[in-house]
């Protein structure tokens, strides 16, 4: 979710149900260089809470610097080590998913980190390197008795990207296995899956990544069912604009417009999916110039 996770997304996150949100994942080795880019990474806002810094990183000594930096100047109410991420920039540092094929030096990391700070800990698998190597299990009860306080499992390799549909059954695996929280994560598209993967697998909790983009009322939409209700809340298109105005307005306070013009660009498609001619009218957004230009598209159609 870099790239997507800022503080304004957050915000609406939170608002719309999200129990804990999640910065974008930092790099130790930027925190520890005092990379000021690195650092905007991990401002957040009091009513993001509870909110947790992720990092990565494959240095143990790096990783446990930055925690405690990340600790002492944040405060955050957990620290998650990124040992999921399979972008190409990530693994090629031995980071990340990388860290799969060689579980010595992910169990050092944890260890580091646990060791030299107070703020919980906890992590995000993948099932492993590739299907030749599924080590999700092994993983898991390595970083449980490292200290780690609670896992995010997705259940497919660093290999399969996005590819192929999560193995969910890997999640209920690891949750008979472990004694600390478990947390599923993986081919959650509407509020209903959410549902499925507590009954299918047992998980404490679950993760939502993509589903959210342009559509944080899907959190809302959890928690009513939880609740027992049988039909989901979905705002209407006029709503849904308002939203997105509003989205634009929270970025606002962070960028400036050309930048914030930038960002909500990967936000359009899925605000507007939903609408008549929604090819078009993305087409008009990611095309307009001026964030001005841009609010006075979002605000005609909402005006229709």
């Amino acid at each position: 979710m870099s790239g997507y996770t800022d503080s304004a997304f957050r915000q609406l996150c939170s608002e719309f149900g999200a129990e804990i949100v999640y910065t974008e994942f930092v790099s130790s080795e930027g925190i520890i260089r005092g990379s000021q880019k690195t650092l905007d990474y991990l401002h957040f806002e009091p009513q993001e809470r509870p909110i947790g810094i992720q990092l990565f990183g494959h240095n143990p000594a790096s990783m446990a610097e930055a925690a405690r930096y990340i600790e002492e100047h944040y405060q955050p109410d957990l620290i998650d080590l990124n040992f999921g991420c399979s972008v190409r920039k990530v693994v090629l540092k031995n980071a990340g998913a990388a860290l799969l094929k060689d579980l010595l030096l992910l169990e050092k990391i944890a260890v580091s980190v646990v060791q030299v700070i107070q703020t919980p800990v906890t992590a995000k698998i993948r099932a492993g390197w590739n299907r030749q190597s599924i080590v999700a299990l092994e993983a898991a009860r390595i970083l449980e008795n490292a200290g780690i306080q609670a896992l995010t499992i997705h259940p497919r390799t660093a290999s399969d990207d996005y590819c192929h549909p999560a193995q969910w059954e890997l999640i209920a695996t690891i949750k008979q296995e472990l004694t600390i929280p478990v947390i599923g994560n993986g081919d959650i598209k509407i509020a209903a899956d959410a549902i499925r993967m507590f009954q299918t697998t047992g998980c404490d909790a679950v993760m939502i990544g993509r589903a959210a983009i342009g559509n944080p009322w899907i959190f809302r939409q959890v928690q009513e069912l939880l609740a027992g209700s049988e039909i989901v809340t979905t705002p209407s298109l006029p709503e849904q604009i308002a939203l997105c105005l509003r989205h634009i307005r929270l970025e606002q306070q962070y960028n400036s417009d050309e930048k914030v013009n930038q960002i909500m660009r990967k936000f359009y498609h899925a605000y507007v999916r939903e609408f008549p001619n929604a090819a078009e009218i993305r087409h008009q957004l990611v095309r307009s110039k001026t964030l001005t230009d841009t609010v006075a598209i979002l605000e005609s159609i909402k005006a229709d």
